[in-house]
């Protein structure tokens, strides 16, 4: 007889999930896959059954994740705000707005209800703060806490699995060379004032040491409040608080004689573990109650929510390159900081071949946070 206790049924049921999950990236569509974002879509599954992963396991492999990108990215991320912070607000208020201004469509013409239809926008937008602040804007009612909560649910697989593909299809339907784009975002790490290397004190070989500072550093960083008007408030998160610091240790290069360079043979096992441990606890998570959810309230709100997903994006790129003649990635990675996804980050990543995308991510993701969170308070008071 076979019995499994904790904490070896979490382990397995984990990285079943993360075998099944490779294997479903695998496939090819048009010469689209998932990839490592197929842990999602197995997750889904696995959940749906009765499957958990606990929430520390999902954030901890988040985490990992975003404090890797960081580190990796630190030597461009100045260069590239220099050149286009400006557009990368732009483009983010577009995106927003636009969701928005569909959103409102969706409430006031086609009569969805107000908590379903912003909920259906956080779960579009992949944004967990903008669902936060949307369920804090109804709060005196739980039924209408409840439907907010549905139209999330619902419609937050759709837009993690949508924009994982989006980011994907554009440079095959443009027929991208990206090689040339890969040079076209390329940045030279700003080397002055460093130290030679054989100089600095490296307190372990492959770098762990200056990914676990940026952690501790980012966590706290990301748990700050910082106020907003109606008495709100705003956070960086366990997502944009690492990443901030991981993208400053990384600019350093190190502190006094200490190196804060990480071995990039560390960097992408990490960043492929953090998205195993990500996914799987995400996608259990929405596996609980997406069948129930889509019982309830049919295919209508899928409808509506495919189009607040992928509007915001065509209409986002078509402003990124006709009227900012942005680098197709770097419109793409401030893209899916506006739509604050860390999955899409990962599958733009891999498809463009470099980190360099993250410095647009980085830029983006704090201004997105806010705006959505403004927003989803403004919506829910239609």
């Amino acid at each position: 007889m076979l019995v499994l206790k904790e904490p070896a049924a979490t382990i397995l049921t984990l990285f079943a999930i993360g075998a099944a999950g490779y294997l479903i990236g695998k496939i090819h569509i048009c010469k689209i896959s998932l990839g490592t974002a197929a842990i999602f879509l197995s997750g889904l599954v696995f959940g749906h059954f009765g499957a958990e992963i606990p929430s520390s396991v999902q954030m901890t492999g988040l985490t990992l994740f975003i404090t890797a990108v960081g580190l990796s990215a630190g030597g461009t991320f100045w260069e590239r705000l220099k050149q286009n912070g400006v557009q990368y607000v732009l483009l983010c208020l577009v995106i927003a707005l636009t969701g928005a201004g569909l959103c409102t469509v969706i409430i006031k013409a086609v009569g969805i209800d107000t908590p379903v239809a912003v909920g259906m926008m956080t779960g579009a937008f992949t944004s967990s703060p903008g669902f936060g602040a949307a369920k804090e804007a109804v709060s005196e009612s739980v039924e209408a806490v409840n439907r907010v909560a549905a139209g999330y649910g619902i419609i937050y697989p759709f837009g993690a699995v949508g924009k994982v593909m989006f980011v994907q299809m554009v440079p095959k339907i443009f027929k991208a060379d990206m090689v040339r784009e890969r040079r076209l975002i390329a940045v030279k790490p700003r080397e002055s004032g460093r130290k030679p290397a054989r100089k600095r004190i490296r307190i372990d070989a492959m770098g762990f040491f200056p990914m676990a500072l940026a952690i501790t550093g980012g966590v706290v960083l990301g748990a700050v409040q910082i106020p907003l008007p109606g008495g709100r408030a705003f956070s960086l998160g366990l997502t944009g608080g690492p990443l901030l610091m991981g993208l400053f240790l990384g600019h350093l290069g190190h502190i006094g004689p200490v190196s804060m360079e990480a071995d990039k043979k560390m960097i992408g096992p990490v960043k492929e573990l953090g998205l195993l441990l990500f996914f799987a606890g995400a996608g259990t998570e929405g596996g609980k109650s997406f069948v129930k959810i889509l019982q309830m309230y049919g295919v209508r709100l899928l409808f509506f929510g495919l189009l607040l997903i992928f509007v915001p994006l065509v209409v986002g790129y078509f402003f990124s390159s006709k009227i900012l003649k942005l680098p197709m990635l770097n419109g793409l990675g401030a893209m899916t900081a506006s739509m604050t996804s860390t999955p899409s980050l990962a599958a733009l990543i891999e498809t463009a071949g470099t980190d360099d995308v993250v410095a647009a991510y980085a830029t983006v993701y704090p201004i997105a946070l806010v705006t959505l969170v403004l927003l989803m308070q403004v919506l829910a008071g239609l």
